[in-house]
């Protein structure tokens, strides 16, 4: 039988997960953990399993996404999305998760 051991970092996060008494609180250990304190348009796009075309359509019609930054005023601007905006989004908006 194989076994696979876990790692130091993958402990801490089961144990964090096991410490985390809400939806809230489990993504918010997730998202950190993958993303640090923040996201990008195309790593939320992953996260809520949409294209960045989708985000991009949602952006402009200003519904549907979590609370967001934006880096500057020009068309370069980039879109960053905390963790927990996007922890709230999720354990609001995703059905049958964790």
């Amino acid at each position: 039988m194989d076994e696979t051991k876990l790692t130091e970092n993958d402990l801490r996060l089961v144990m964090s997960l096991a410490m985390a008494p809400t939806k809230f609180d489990k993504y918010i250990v997730l998202l950190k953990n993958d993303f640090g304190y923040n996201l990008t348009k195309s790593e939320l796009a992953k996260v809520i399993k949409k294209s960045e075309q989708t985000i991009d359509r949602r952006i402009k019609e200003g519904m549907n996404l979590p609370n967001y930054h934006r880096s500057s005023e020009g068309l370069k601007a980039s879109y960053i999305f905390p963790i927990i905006e996007v922890a709230e989004y999720l354990a609001n908006n995703m059905i049958k998760t964790l």
